[in-house]
């Protein structure tokens, strides 16, 4: 698939919104100086998942001037099923999934994209993380427990932000909650993760 300008998508960026989420234009415009900074051909596309009104308004005026997908979901059926309706919109051969709330630094973002290159999929780590300690204290027990039942090294499973290679999603199914494991159900499959 091309986009508007004839140039072919290498990479499809999904970002879905849900109840939780900040100012859909501001957050754009920093995810899109990350994704400049690639200088790989994209496309962003947004998902709402069910009635989203005010972010509705913010993607109406955005798609004014940017050249943006907008999917939505008749309901709230949850984040997997608002990422798999982005997967099946989309064209690039890699996938970055971005959450609609200021997670990580758009600066990253390209580190993120070279570090796909001898990998299959490439998860964020929020470092340092800004969050309760208690909250803190949670994930690193869970991303503890992760690193000790599998052999995969991983420090923030629960990071939205994530690169992959198409054939991961053609082969890996999430539903429900899963969307959470997928770097680990990846690596079960055998793809390479870091």
């Amino acid at each position: 698939m091309e986009n508007n300008s004839g140039e072919n998508i290498v990479l499809s960026v999904i970002i879905p919104i849900t109840e939780r989420h900040d100012p859909v234009k501001e957050l754009f415009h920093e995810y899109k100086k990350g994704l400049d900074a690639t200088g790989l051909s994209y496309e962003i596309i947004y998902v709402l998942d069910g009635a989203q009104p005010a972010a509705m308004e913010e993607l109406s005026q955005l798609r004014n001037t940017e050249n943006i997908i907008i999917i939505t979901l008749a309901k709230w059926f949850g984040e997997a099923t608002a990422l798999n309706a982005g997967f099946s919109e989309s064209s690039g051969q890699l996938i970055l999934t971005l959450p609609a709330y200021q997670q990580v630094d758009s600066e990253a973002i390209p580190a993120l994209v070279s570090a796909i290159q001898d990998n299959d999929m490439v998860v964020a780590r929020r470092w340092p993380r800004k969050d309760a300690f208690f909250n803190r204290l949670q994930l690193h027990i869970f991303n503890f427990f992760l690193r000790s039942f599998t052999d995969l090294d991983i420090h923030d499973a629960g990071c939205s932000a994530r690169i992959f290679k198409r054939r991961v999603i053609e082969e890996v199914h999430i539903y429900g909650d899963l969307y959470r494991f997928l770097p680990i159900m990846a690596h079960r499959q055998g793809f390479r993760i870091t």
